[in-house]
């Protein structure tokens, strides 16, 4: 199986996973001294233990410098190195604990050396696992050897006499006898054995085979993770950059998430408006009003004080789902805040008694007071100019009357006649001049009207 090319390596990940191999050695070996004590003290076991746990002893305690210096390591290559040596140490001195411990008798303890191969594919590469391997299956191959009984075996049945004891050292301690009451044949040794070294082999393919997929997720995830930091940025960035006043609010606490540069410019915020109440920070004439919005959404117009001066604010607030449930809310508030002070002049407008309205550059009434609408009629709005009163010389384009700023005019519409006072204004650049035109009902006159 080709193996999954890890993603670019941190070094502070990459120790962490070293400290787990090492903590996995660490529990590989008091959990094999444990299960000696154990069945020594059970009287199960016939064997001196002292240098068996001795080994384990002096086993820990090298592993433990090993570990410790993980934090010297300045690269990667170092750390796998140091890993490494910790593996391939663990494996021999684990090994000669076996062979002291009755060998092939009990063949279980070899499972434990088998332990930290399993983690040993979160920081070896391929090539330092597989030697961990060959070495885990030539320390099984030297409990054959070091059997007396299955080494006579494979001498009488395979004649492999290379393989006879009587070839080895003198100083090589053979297998002891730790129980007498265990008796195997020499067949169900060699199966024995060869099962462990198939297990070790799978054992070490599985666990490269979950670490790659665990690199394919780790790449999903840091895609995702930059996708949504990325999200996040974008939605602050429009919030913080947005052509009108507008604040992220919490629902929970009225605390202001996130600002945008008018907002903070327009109330003269001093500071990070983010993390302040939002009651504290604008002056709201009813805060009531404003503490339902943010509760239920909606829009009201509230008035407020700003920088000292009284002002009238819409103020629209929509509740969005953030689809966080398990920490903080999951609901916040988007709070739009815009002056509308016409509101003002335009009520004053529509209490005048007398018509007023206005007319756009291409000769179309685009607004109409209370009066005006009662005396023209609401269709009026969107309607031609040209239809609003009676025709008659000069009367094509009543309303233009440029070069002037201002003058009056007199109209006649259905029988009445009317004093218009014509102003002309330039509200903006992309709207043009508008006129206004404010009307005084005169006494009917038998006289057409005049330009």
């Amino acid at each position: 199986m080709r193996e999954e090319a890890p993603p670019s390596e941190n070094l502070d990940d990459l120790r962490q996973r070293k400290d787990m191999f090492g903590s996995t050695w660490m529990l590989a070996i008091v959990l094999s001294a444990s299960s000696i004590v154990v069945f020594w003290y059970l009287g199960l076991c016939q064997v001196d233990i002292a240098p068996i746990i001795w080994i384990l002893a002096g086993l820990a305690l090298v592993q433990f410098i090993l570990n410790s210096q993980s934090s010297r390591c300045g690269s990667a290559k170092q750390l796998r190195a140091l890993a490494s040596l910790s593996q391939l140490l663990g494996i021999l001195v684990m090994g000669v604990a076996w062979h002291l411990y009755g060998g092939l008798q009990q063949p279980m303890f070899t499972l434990f050396i088998m332990l930290p191969l399993f983690t040993g594919a979160l920081i070896l590469n391929f090539w330092q696992q597989q030697a961990a391997l060959l070495l885990l299956i030539g320390v099984l191959v030297s409990g054959v050897l070091l059997s007396p009984d299955t080494n006579s075996f494979i001498e009488e049945r395979y004649g492999l006499g290379v393989l006879s004891t009587h070839l080895l050292p003198a100083w090589i301690p053979r297998s002891r006898v730790a129980f007498l009451d265990v008796s195997t044949s020499p067949t169900y040794n060699l199966m024995l054995t060869g099962s462990l070294a198939v297990l070790a082999s799978a054992l070490t393919a599985t666990s490269r085979a979950m670490v790659a997929l665990s690199w394919r997720s780790v790449v999903t995830v840091a895609t995702l993770r930059d996708e949504v930091e990325q999200a996040r940025r974008l939605n602050s960035s429009m919030v913080e950059k947005a052509p009108n006043c507008e604040v992220l609010i919490s629902p929970a606490n009225g605390r202001i998430l996130i600002a945008s540069e008018r907002f903070t410019e327009y109330f003269g915020i001093a500071g990070v408006a983010a993390g302040q109440f939002l009651l504290d920070t604008v002056a709201f004439a009813y805060p009531v009003v404003i503490k339902r919005l943010i509760t239920a959404g909606g829009e009201e117009v509230q008035g407020a004080t700003v920088q000292g001066r009284e002002v009238v604010l819409r103020v629209r607030a929509a509740l969005i789902d953030t689809g966080v449930s398990s920490v903080g809310a999951s609901v916040v508030v988007r709070l739009s805040l815009e002056p509308c002070d016409e509101i003002c002049w335009r009520g004053a407008v529509d209490a005048l008694s007398e018509p007023v309205f206005a007319i756009n550059p291409r000769g179309r009434v685009i607004f109409l007071n209370r009066s005006a609408v009662k005396a023209f009629g609401i269709q009026t709005e969107g309607s031609a100019a040209t239809d609003l009163f009676d025709k008659g010389p000069g009367m094509n384009r009543w309303w233009d009357i440029a070069p002037l700023e201002s003058t009056r005019r007199m109209l006649m519409r259905g029988g009445r006649r009317y004093l218009a006072s014509i102003r002309r204004e330039r509200v903006a650049e992309s709207v043009g001049e508008l006129s206004f035109i404010h009307l005084t009902e005169r006494q009917p006159a038998n006289v057409p009207a005049l330009s």
